[in-house]
């Protein structure tokens, strides 16, 4: 038989047991006598918990389906409060947490139709139970108990398995890890619900990490790996901390990788590539603080530095009714022992990456916000949280995203119009949404059909080579029953251009094909539609229709704007720059489009444009095939 998950629980009298150590504390507050940023980040975060003091307790109150702001602004006030708490002894901010989880306890339920709601509520009243477990009214800590195995880990862990627990997504982390929180603080009073529950968390966590395989690209983009890798973070570290062992579920293929994956898609200018349900700067999480402190790699923290330091001086109101960045008060637990924050990095300047959502990207500097950056993708519409996106790319140069993607639009805003958003299917109601489909997106589009949602791209060539970086993507299966063959090349010189090359055989004759690049810049097109001027702060960049067949393809000012049917957002300041070509009789159709940079006041580019591969067949490039 099995040994128990709870045979190496420390014992109640270690308490807190989740994530921190009593002895963490002691070592907090010393450390922050010789860190600047750390008692900066502190204070600031000590005027947030101070603040929500005066703010009434949380109400039951849904957004649509989602109770899950609510659940959010719990987990961000408990954490805040308990935390200030262990590290000033004050008994208001201790009280006020106690408050605070007494109403959630209220509840007549914490929505367990939308489990996401359930996994987070959990997890805050989990933290505030074990981290003021010696400090809350024994009344209210067996309330808070209750709620907890009634509304929390009897609907998580009894009954039918839910769907959740086989996700090969977010879900399945953040439900996890509050079930798992909620086990480990009620070990002792539940033990056999306890051991049930984290004989699930054991079971079932392996699909929630699959998606990292093999290469660490977490397949929902970056904003979705800062939710469900944060969750999965805890969860390992609570684990650790409360049984000694992870289980060896940090080691899953990818997961450790995808850190440096994470870092590869964000780009000079401080934006990520938001393919997918995303954003381009996504909140803050402390994710990648876990990653720092696990890995001994601060040079990890490049994007979350600044922001902790703007935040840590910002002057704004506190934000009680915030249920942002709720977890980032672990980012003090895993601070770097040695407070170095701007350590540099030693990853390469380019990079591919295996997964559900190939990607590739090329760099000229990590440490210049000016340096020239492209990032693209392969992958498909059938993944979870995907656009119909495959091939799309973005490209920045002197400090400014040019080519640039929509992201995503609210989803309350589409489920309360009656939008079937979560229907991925081919006739599938998300592809109604204009920011989803292929229209907005730097890619190809076939008659102005939608790609295949059951279509997968593959990134099929990769160079690194320092004069000949590159890639070549097969599209081919994105639009199969539209054309025989659709492949893309991007060859990126570093300080002169990137190019983009497209090849599409075996159209219908008459069809036509349009290529398309979105941007917030000012467009003028010069040379009879071959080139176009993009202008932004004050900086330009050169788009240049270098070669086309059928001849006579010109550049196009399109509208980014979808139609007023008062579903689809707006898209302020957005254009699409548009060629569009008539398949001829041979049904092929080519296009090499170069991007050069040209700076402030119009300069030349530092190294002269010659681009011959904008002549030469894709299957000419010489570049090696992507290992597998």
């Amino acid at each position: 038989m099995a040994a128990p998950l709870l045979a190496t629980l420390k014992s109640g009298q270690h308490r807190p047991r989740l994530i921190a150590a009593p002895g963490v504390w002691d070592d907090l507050r010393a450390r922050r006598q010789k860190d600047a940023d750390l008692d900066a980040f502190l204070k600031r975060s000590e005027v947030e918990a101070r603040a929500i003091v005066a703010a009434p307790p949380v109400t039951y109150r849904k957004e649509g389906r989602r109770l899950l702001g609510v659940s959010r602004t719990a987990l961000r006030r408990v954490l805040l409060l308990a935390l200030h708490h262990r590290l000033t002894g004050d008994p208001a901010l201790a009280k006020r947490a106690e408050q605070e989880m007494l109403a959630a306890a209220a509840f007549p339920d914490w929505n367990p139709s939308h489990f996401l709601d359930v996994g987070e509520m959990t997890a805050a009243l989990a933290f505030g139970h074990d981290w003021l477990y010696d400090v809350l009214d024994p009344a209210a800590r067996k309330t808070i108990a209750a709620a907890i195995v009634a509304k929390g880990l009897k609907p998580g862990t009894d009954g039918e398995p839910a769907h959740w627990l086989r996700v090969q997504n977010n879900w399945n982390s953040v439900c996890l890890c509050g079930m798992a929180l909620g086990a480990l603080t009620l070990a002792e009073e539940e033990p056999e619900l306890a051991e049930r529950t984290l004989a699930n968390v054991r079971a079932f966590n392996a699909n929630g990490l699959k998606p990292y395989a093999p290469e660490g690209i977490y397949p929902e983009g970056a904003m979705y790996w800062g939710y469900g890798t944060t969750f999965q973070a805890v969860l390992l570290a609570a684990l650790e901390s409360a049984l000694g062992t992870d289980w060896g579920l940090s080691r899953s293929p990818g997961f450790l990788a995808s850190a440096d994956a994470l870092l590869h898609q964000l780009g000079p200018t401080g934006a990520f590539f938001n393919f997918s349900d995303n954003t381009e700067r996504p909140q803050l999480e402390a994710g990648m603080w876990w990653y720092a402190h696990r890995l001994k790699r601060p040079d990890l923290l490049r994007y979350d530095a600044p922001h902790v330091r703007a935040f840590a001086a910002s002057q704004r109101p506190p934000q009680p009714e915030s249920g942002g960045d709720r977890l980032l008060p672990l980012a003090a637990l895993w601070w770097p022992e040695d407070g170095r924050l701007d350590a540099p990095t030693k990853l390469p300047r380019h990079w591919y990456g295996d997964g559900p959502n190939q990607l590739a990207a090329f760099r000229t500097s990590w440490d210049d916000p000016k340096a020239m950056y492209l990032a693209l993708k392969a992958g498909g519409a059938n993944i979870s949280h995907a656009h119909m996106d495959a091939g799309s790319f973005v490209f920045e140069a002197d400090g400014v995203r040019w080519a640039r993607d929509l992201g995503m639009q609210s989803y309350h805003s589409l489920e309360s119009k009656g939008v079937d958003l979560w229907n991925s299917k081919q006739d599938g109601g998300r592809w109604k949404v204009y920011r989803l489909g292929p229209e907005p997106h730097n890619t190809l589009t076939i008659g102005d059909r939608l790609h295949r949602a059951d279509g997968r791209a593959s990134l099929t060539h990769f160079s690194d080579a320092p004069d000949t970086p590159g890639a070549l993507l097969d599209l081919s299966p994105v639009f199969a029953g539209q054309a025989g063959r659709v492949a893309r090349g991007f060859a990126f010189r570093p300080n002169s251009h990137a190019l983009v090359r497209d090849e599409v055989e075996g159209v219908r004759p008459g069809e036509i094909v349009r290529w398309a690049m979105l941007t917030n810049a000012q467009v003028a097109l010069a040379e009879g539609g071959a080139e176009a001027i993009l202008t932004e702060n004050g900086r330009r960049l050169r788009v240049r229709l270098r070669a086309a067949s059928p001849a006579g393809a010109a550049f196009e000012v399109a509208s980014a704007q979808p139609p007023d049917n008062g579903v689809d957002a707006p898209n302020p300041d957005a254009r699409l720059l548009v060629v569009r070509a008539a398949a001829p009789a041979s049904g092929r159709v080519t296009f090499a489009v170069v991007l050069e940079p040209l700076g402030e006041g119009g300069r030349a580019a530092r190294v002269p444009v010659s681009e011959p591969l904008a002549d030469t067949p894709l299957n000419a490039w010489r570049l090696p095939p992507v290992r597998r």
